[in-house]
């Protein structure tokens, strides 16, 4: 099963998109009409904790995976040149590995912040403009057909959504 949704500026619209996917044999399947941006953001599984959290997790993994070579060469060298021992080298390396954390964590949020809301910014702009985003609810062979008939209506954004629990 997949959720399909799309984006339509008018109530009008609405109307003749349910009657044409009634008309193509789908009306056992469920439709539904969403006028409200928190509901779509839950669809879209765009939640922006999760979204950011999942950047930051990447960006400190990024960043310890560079700061980790870094620190590795600096302290080998600084070490070797140097002459210091091996706790140095130590806290060299441990220390490059918490930068990188840091670093790459801190770019993951403001990455990730931008994400979540760029997956989402059609949708709850449109219904902010008075649109509103059907979603339908087909088997996956139907899906294709759905989509067509939404691009027909000339429906924005159109996107296939796994849907949970299926």
């Amino acid at each position: 099963m997949k959720s399909i949704i799309g984006l339509l500026n008018s109530e009008v619209i609405v109307d003749s998109t349910i009657v044409r996917i009634e008309e193509a044999g789908l009306a056992g399947e469920r439709i539904s009409i969403i006028s409200n941006p928190k509901t779509i953001n839950s669809l879209l599984g765009c939640d922006q904790v999760c979204v950011i959290k999942n950047y930051t997790v990447l960006g400190a993994a990024i960043g310890i995976g560079i700061y980790a070579a870094f620190g590795l060469t600096a302290a080998l060298c600084e070490c070797n040149m140097m002459h210091y021992g091996q706790e140095f080298g130590a806290v060299v390396f441990i220390g490059s590995l918490l930068a990188g954390t840091l670093v790459g964590g801190i770019i993951g949020v403001l990455v990730g912040a931008g994400e979540a809301e760029k997956d989402t910014h059609l949708y709850t702009q449109g219904i902010r403009l008075g649109g509103r985003v059907l979603c339908i609810e087909v088997d996956d062979e139907d899906a294709e057909r759905v989509k067509h008939i939404l691009a027909m209506e000339n429906v924005s954004g159109v996107k296939a959504l796994p849907l949970e629990g299926a």
